[in-house]
Protein backbone atom coordinates (compact mmCIF):
# COMPACT_ATOMS: atom_id res chain seq x y z
CA UNK A 1 0.00 0.00 0.00
CA UNK A 2 2.51 2.67 0.92
CA UNK A 3 5.87 3.54 -0.14
CA UNK A 4 8.24 5.98 1.77
CA UNK A 5 9.98 9.19 1.75
CA UNK A 6 11.87 10.35 4.74
CA UNK A 7 11.40 13.68 5.66
CA UNK A 8 13.30 15.02 8.42
CA UNK A 9 10.80 17.42 10.26
CA UNK A 10 12.03 19.55 13.19
CA UNK A 11 9.34 20.21 15.99
CA UNK A 12 9.93 21.76 19.25
CA UNK A 13 10.25 25.61 19.82
CA UNK A 14 8.66 25.97 16.43
CA UNK A 15 5.54 23.84 16.66
CA UNK A 16 4.65 25.36 20.21
CA UNK A 17 5.11 29.21 18.82
CA UNK A 18 2.38 28.35 16.36
CA UNK A 19 0.46 26.39 18.60
CA UNK A 20 0.35 29.43 20.98
CA UNK A 21 -0.59 31.97 17.92
CA UNK A 22 -3.03 29.56 16.96
CA UNK A 23 -4.61 29.57 20.95
CA UNK A 24 -4.82 33.47 20.58
CA UNK A 25 -6.98 33.34 17.45
CA UNK A 26 -10.85 33.79 18.03
CA UNK A 27 -12.51 31.26 16.69
CA UNK A 28 -9.43 28.81 15.72
CA UNK A 29 -11.88 25.79 17.50
CA UNK A 30 -8.64 23.90 18.26
CA UNK A 31 -8.88 20.53 18.92
CA UNK A 32 -6.31 17.94 20.44
CA UNK A 33 -5.48 14.57 20.91
CA UNK A 34 -3.07 12.46 22.33
CA UNK A 35 -2.15 8.89 21.45
CA UNK A 36 -0.25 5.60 21.84
CA UNK A 37 2.34 4.84 19.53
CA UNK A 38 0.19 2.34 18.10
CA UNK A 39 -2.58 4.88 17.86
CA UNK A 40 -4.31 3.93 20.75
CA UNK A 41 -6.10 7.31 22.02
CA UNK A 42 -4.93 8.20 25.45
CA UNK A 43 -7.30 11.32 26.24
CA UNK A 44 -8.41 14.20 24.12
CA UNK A 45 -11.21 14.60 21.67
CA UNK A 46 -13.50 12.56 20.31
CA UNK A 47 -13.68 14.09 16.83
CA UNK A 48 -10.01 13.28 16.32
CA UNK A 49 -9.25 9.95 15.17
CA UNK A 50 -6.75 8.06 14.11
CA UNK A 51 -6.57 5.41 11.62
CA UNK A 52 -3.79 2.44 11.95
CA UNK A 53 -3.20 0.87 8.59
CA UNK A 54 -0.70 -2.37 9.21
CA UNK A 55 1.63 -3.76 6.20
CA UNK A 56 2.18 -7.61 5.82
CA UNK A 57 5.46 -7.26 8.56
CA UNK A 58 3.26 -5.92 11.92
CA UNK A 59 6.33 -4.26 13.25
CA UNK A 60 5.97 -1.58 9.83
CA UNK A 61 2.23 0.49 9.85
CA UNK A 62 1.30 3.93 8.91
CA UNK A 63 -0.77 6.24 10.74
CA UNK A 64 -3.25 9.13 9.38
CA UNK A 65 -5.88 11.16 10.74
CA UNK A 66 -9.24 10.84 9.75
CA UNK A 67 -10.77 13.77 8.31
CA UNK A 68 -12.60 16.22 9.44
CA UNK A 69 -14.71 19.10 7.56
CA UNK A 70 -12.77 22.45 7.59
CA UNK A 71 -9.88 21.29 9.72
CA UNK A 72 -6.38 20.70 9.05
CA UNK A 73 -4.08 18.52 11.54
CA UNK A 74 -0.59 18.56 12.77
CA UNK A 75 0.92 15.90 14.50
CA UNK A 76 4.23 15.76 16.71
CA UNK A 77 5.98 12.79 18.92
CA UNK A 78 6.36 13.49 22.60
CA UNK A 79 9.80 11.83 22.32
CA UNK A 80 11.44 11.50 19.09
CA UNK A 81 15.12 11.61 20.42
CA UNK A 82 16.95 9.29 17.89
CA UNK A 83 13.81 8.92 15.52
CA UNK A 84 12.81 10.34 12.08
CA UNK A 85 9.19 10.74 10.26
CA UNK A 86 8.29 9.32 7.17
CA UNK A 87 5.32 9.63 5.00
CA UNK A 88 3.96 7.35 2.60
CA UNK A 89 2.37 7.52 -1.21
CA UNK A 90 -0.58 5.10 -1.80
CA UNK A 91 -0.14 3.10 -4.44
CA UNK A 92 -2.70 4.27 -6.64
CA UNK A 93 -0.79 7.91 -6.91
CA UNK A 94 3.16 8.17 -6.72
CA UNK A 95 2.89 11.73 -4.97
CA UNK A 96 4.16 11.57 -1.63
CA UNK A 97 1.15 12.21 0.57
CA UNK A 98 2.33 13.69 4.05
CA UNK A 99 -1.43 12.60 5.64
CA UNK A 100 0.48 9.37 5.87
CA UNK A 101 3.15 9.05 8.30
CA UNK A 102 4.75 6.72 10.74
CA UNK A 103 8.36 7.34 13.00
CA UNK A 104 11.18 5.11 12.39
CA UNK A 105 14.49 4.94 13.98
CA UNK A 106 17.21 7.75 12.74
CA UNK A 107 19.83 6.31 9.66
CA UNK A 108 23.25 6.05 10.79
CA UNK A 109 25.36 8.73 9.76
CA UNK A 110 27.01 7.60 6.32
CA UNK A 111 24.54 4.85 5.88
CA UNK A 112 22.73 4.46 2.82
CA UNK A 113 19.15 3.82 3.17
CA UNK A 114 16.95 2.27 0.34
CA UNK A 115 13.87 3.34 -0.60
CA UNK A 116 11.55 0.33 1.19
CA UNK A 117 9.43 0.12 4.45
CA UNK A 118 11.77 -2.38 6.07
CA UNK A 119 12.31 -0.13 8.95
CA UNK A 120 10.26 -1.26 11.80
CA UNK A 121 8.65 1.58 13.49
CA UNK A 122 9.61 3.33 16.32
CA UNK A 123 7.38 3.44 19.63
CA UNK A 124 6.76 7.39 19.84
CA UNK A 125 3.58 8.40 21.30
CA UNK A 126 2.04 11.16 19.77
CA UNK A 127 -0.27 14.57 19.74
CA UNK A 128 -2.45 15.27 17.02
CA UNK A 129 -3.71 19.54 17.21
CA UNK A 130 -6.55 20.38 14.23
CA UNK A 131 -7.44 23.87 13.71
CA UNK A 132 -9.45 25.85 11.14
CA UNK A 133 -7.58 27.27 8.64
CA UNK A 134 -10.57 29.72 7.60
CA UNK A 135 -9.95 31.15 11.48
CA UNK A 136 -6.01 31.90 10.67
CA UNK A 137 -6.78 33.28 7.22
CA UNK A 138 -9.54 35.57 8.44
CA UNK A 139 -7.30 36.76 11.89
CA UNK A 140 -4.57 37.62 8.97
CA UNK A 141 -6.48 39.40 6.54
CA UNK A 142 -8.63 41.35 9.17
CA UNK A 143 -8.36 45.38 9.03
CA UNK A 144 -7.50 46.69 12.40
Amino acid sequence: MFETITGGISFGKDIFQFLQFLKGIVGTDIISAYFRYDATKVEGDSDIEVELHKSENDEVFWFNVKPKDAYVFVRFPLNSAGCEEEIGTLSENPLPNPNYWRWVQSARSGTIVGGNSSNLNAQVDFVVVGYKPKAVIKYLTSKS
